[in-house]
């Protein structure tokens, strides 16, 4: 017979960690997290605080490395619309680095200069450059501060809490605005319109 005393010591240990975690917590690192059943406790405490567990893994259907806390969907959707101290230079290079990390590295697997070189070098559609010097500099602490990206100039924890869906709206963004008139920007944009929209258009 479990103790259910133990048990509950064990899921607020175990979120706390979990919200105040840097990196994946590894579930040879962190036993309890192992465990099915605190898992699922885990998961119906988090829920309570507008939280679920998100499992990290390595590419898409890969093992799981690691557990982390993130916003659920539902809360996530709400807190969007809420303001923030990050202006539209730290989002322009939070896109750059996100492409050179997932697109051309990962999916790609270029041999390409370090981001902070490109980032330096990166022109817009116009010819003119988008954000060098120190508006780059304070763009990069900024986007530290929140852990969007790493001492390293690589995507940060914060991203790796995201949900599946979370992750998958944000790649469907990747592709609107490299390939609006792919079939695939087609699809993403159809799956998105509201049920209604498309039966007026069929």
């Amino acid at each position: 017979m479990r103790d259910q005393a133990t048990d509950e010591g064990l899921v607020l240990q175990t979120v706390r960690a979990l919200e105040a975690a840097d990196a994946p917590l590894r579930p040879r690192d962190w036993p309890a997290l192992e465990d099915p059943h605190i898992r699922e406790l885990v998961g119906g405490h988090l829920k309570g605080l507008g939280r679920q567990l998100v499992a990290v893994t390595h590419g898409d259907g890969g093992p799981i490395e690691g557990w982390l806390s993130g916003w659920s969907d539902e809360v996530a959707a709400e807190l969007a619309g809420d303001e923030t101290d990050l202006v539209a230079d730290d989002f322009a290079v939070l896109a750059l680095i996100y492409l050179h990390s997932e697109v051309l590295v990962r999916i790609l697997g270029e041999d390409v200069p370090p981001v902070l070189e490109q980032l330096d070098q990166h022109t817009g559609p116009d010819g003119r450059d988008t954000v060098r010097g120190q508006r780059l500099t304070k763009s990069l602490r900024r986007l530290r501060a929140h852990q969007l990206i790493t001492n390293q100039n690589k995507l940060g924890p914060a991203l790796m809490r995201l949900t599946p869906t979370q992750s998958r709206i944000l790649e469907g963004n990747l592709v609107l605005l490299l390939r609006p008139d792919s079939l695939w920007a087609r699809d993403i944009k159809a799956a998105r319109r509201p049920e209604s929209t498309l039966t007026e258009e069929e």
